[in-house]
């Protein structure tokens, strides 16, 4: 495991987040904590997500199904 990089910013969790169902939540935590190890992507972010989070990609699905907050955007 590699230390986190001091060039990278510290990950953040926006507060829109709060009003998203808990296992959603939980799924963006696992996400961001994942990035600690591996700071992009890739086949190895896949690889590890999929063992911690089996239903990873369908929590992500179901989160970008999702308005960004919970207001209706009024035009």
């Amino acid at each position: 495991m590699r230390p986190p990089s001091r060039k990278r910013p510290p990950n953040r969790l926006n507060t829109e987040l709060v009003k998203k169902p808990r296992d959603l939540l939980e799924y963006v935590v696992v996400h961001e904590l994942l990035h600690l190890i591996e700071p992009t992507h890739s086949e190895r972010f896949v690889s590890l997500l999929d063992q911690v989070y089996p239903g990873g990609r369908e929590a992500r699905a179901e989160l970008n199904d999702l308005p960004l907050s919970a207001r209706a955007w009024k035009e």
